[in-house]
């Protein structure tokens, strides 16, 4: 049985805002994912106390922690709508306006990465004082010594209850966000740090010396001096595929005429109706470092 065109379109443009959703957001690189399902996902990690050497026989030592079952409550939307007179926006002409998709997108991925490091700021541990970045030797010494401190081996479940966890594309790696005063900071001090190092990217966006993910916030950062660094993974981006709500059509309405100079006969009050046509998506979600995990994840300000 064919699928009816409408639908068929409809599922494409569920499809390309989920994967602009699931990858685009400025954090992703160093990110736990969850897709979730439900209103409340508790935290994916498993916390675990150390392991102990020992010689006596039949026993085994006891973990003081144990699993986490922290909430995240994924009750925020995050949206915008397009409108126009034409009769583009609409699934008609659904084949042609991939432009305005993309528009659309970027305006919610925009909020969306403000809301994310503002999550992650509120959720970080923060460290007193502020980091002095000017010189190459003090800014090769902060790589370092974030390498040194938090690469490591972060464990998260591979399913939750209501939705699916996937793991960070750095996952365990050290990172560094950076806002865009202190990412500048950082770069320009840091050409001679990668010609001992390397480089890499992901788009324009990341850079790696020393082993640290260097991630530019741009203005998704309130503060032009927000650093954000620790183990990737630990910071989780959480949204809900069952609130993705996307659509386009025509808004019908009766109103009144305002006079312009270009009509004849029409004039003040007469009755029109008003035709409109419109383009939306929505979603919901949070971000959040996870309260057994916030060690290893700071933020701080350059100073």
């Amino acid at each position: 049985m064919a699928i009816p065109n409408l639908v068929a379109k409809k599922a494409i443009f569920i499809q390309e805002f989920r994967d602009i959703i699931e990858t685009k957001n400025v954090a992703s690189p160093v990110s736990t994912l969850i897709v979730s399902q439900a209103k409340y996902v508790e935290s994916p990690f498993t916390s675990v106390g150390p392991a102990k050497a020992y010689t006596t026989q039949c026993v085994v030592p006891v973990a003081t922690s144990s699993v986490s079952n922290e909430e995240l409550v994924l009750d925020r939307k995050i949206g915008n709508a397009i409108t126009d007179c034409r009769e583009e926006l609409s699934y008609a002409n659904f084949d042609v306006i991939g432009m305005y998709r993309r528009d659309l997108y970027g305006t919610v991925m925009a909020k969306q990465n403000k809301l994310t490091v503002a999550d992650f700021v509120a959720s970080a541990t923060v460290v007193a004082g502020t980091e002095d970045l000017s010189t190459e030797a003090k800014v090769r010494g902060f790589l370092i010594r974030v390498q040194a401190n938090h690469e490591q081996i972060v464990s998260t479940r591979a399913t939750i209850d209501g939705g699916k966890v996937t793991r960070a594309p750095f996952e365990g790696k050290a990172f560094v966000m950076a806002g865009t005063a202190a990412y500048t900071a950082i770069v320009s001090q840091v050409s001679s740090v990668l010609s001992q190092s390397s480089e890499k990217g992901i788009g324009d966006l990341v850079k790696e010396a020393y082993g640290v993910k260097i991630i530019n916030l741009g203005n998704a950062a309130a503060n032009a001096n927000r650093l954000i660094y620790g183990t990737a993974g630990v910071p989780v981006i959480a949204y809900r595929e069952d609130a993705i709500k996307v659509d386009m059509g025509e808004i019908v309405s009766e109103g009144t005429y305002t006079p312009t100079p270009s009509d004849i006969d029409l004039v003040t009050n007469d009755p029109l109706i008003r035709k409109t046509w419109y383009m939306s998506a929505e979603t919901k979600g949070r971000s959040i470092i996870f309260e057994d995990l916030k060690t290893l994840v700071s933020t701080r300000l350059m100073a």
